[in-house]
């Protein structure tokens, strides 16, 4: 009985040396993965969190538009206006099951003003009627809309933001895209090195007056740069090129005021 153990035994650690020598000469012949230092470097797609900005680079994503601050709408629309079709885009009109309220607010130094001018129905009150009359070039106006959605079937709202307009507004005599160009090229210079985390949107108000002149030149937000603030305003200043000055419905010459929108878009 003994004996058999002892053979068990020993054919047991053989086959464990074995395996032992199998195992070790696999090892040594299977050529180890290459940990390249591109696996220890970081790959880098942008800044880093506290990096600085390289230098004179000159950030291209830098934004201009000339207009009105918010979406133009004409005066004698509103003048004449009697319901939201009026006024309103047929698309979101469409999409309302059931009107709930019709409120009007006024948009000054960018807040928004209730004036509780409120009405339950498409057609404007008696009320607000008397409002519309009251707006001029320049104001800013929103036809707050709250209805249950015809899709959805949920509350929903609009807020169309509009600014008063004369029937024809100023043109300048190159053209806006001439003009965005024209704004671009000359601030090179003071864009470089400008921190797109830094930016914000900046606004200029410029009048054409009656007589095509260009007047009440004025930053109202900055872009956070004022090298880029102080050069777009000097541009303005000694802009080439002429204006025509906007018409009213009668065809007379009136003051329009417009805004540059640059730096980052906002609101």
């Amino acid at each position: 009985m003994k004996k058999q153990v002892l053979i068990l035994s020993t054919v047991i650690i053989a086959f464990a040396l074995t395996a032992f020598t199998v195992f070790k000469n696999d090892i040594k012949d299977v050529t180890p993965t290459q940990i390249t230092t591109t696996e220890t470097e970081d790959v880098v797609y942008g800044p880093m969190e506290n990096e600085p900005i390289t230098k004179n680079e000159v950030f291209e994503d830098f934004i201009y538009e000339i207009g009105t601050r918010f979406m133009p709408i004409k005066k004698s629309i509103v003048l004449n206006a009697k319901t939201l079709k009026d006024v309103y885009d047929i698309e979101t009109l469409n999409s309302m099951k059931t009107l709930e309220a019709v409120r009007l607010l006024k948009v000054v130094n960018d807040r928004q003003q209730d004036l509780n001018l409120a009405g339950t129905t498409a057609n404007f009150t008696k009320e607000q009627l008397n409002y519309l009359q009251t707006l001029d070039y320049g104001d800013n106006i929103i036809f707050r809309t709250e209805f249950i959605d015809k899709y959805s079937g949920g509350y929903n709202y609009s807020t169309p933001h509009h600014t008063i307009v004369p029937d024809v507004q100023a043109q300048y005599s190159e053209g806006f895209k001439a003009l965005k160009t024209y704004f671009k090229d000359q601030t090179e210079t003071v864009r470089k090195d400008v921190d797109p985390k830094q930016l914000k949107a900046g606004k200029l108000y410029f009048t054409v007056t009656k007589t095509g002149k260009i007047e009440n030149i004025h930053l109202d937000h900055s872009s956070n740069y004022p090298k880029v603030d102080k050069q777009l305003i000097k541009l303005m200043k000694d802009l080439p090129g002429t204006w025509t000055p906007a018409k009213d419905e009668n065809g007379n010459a009136v003051d329009q005021e417009l805004v540059v929108s640059f730096g980052l878009m906002g609101c």
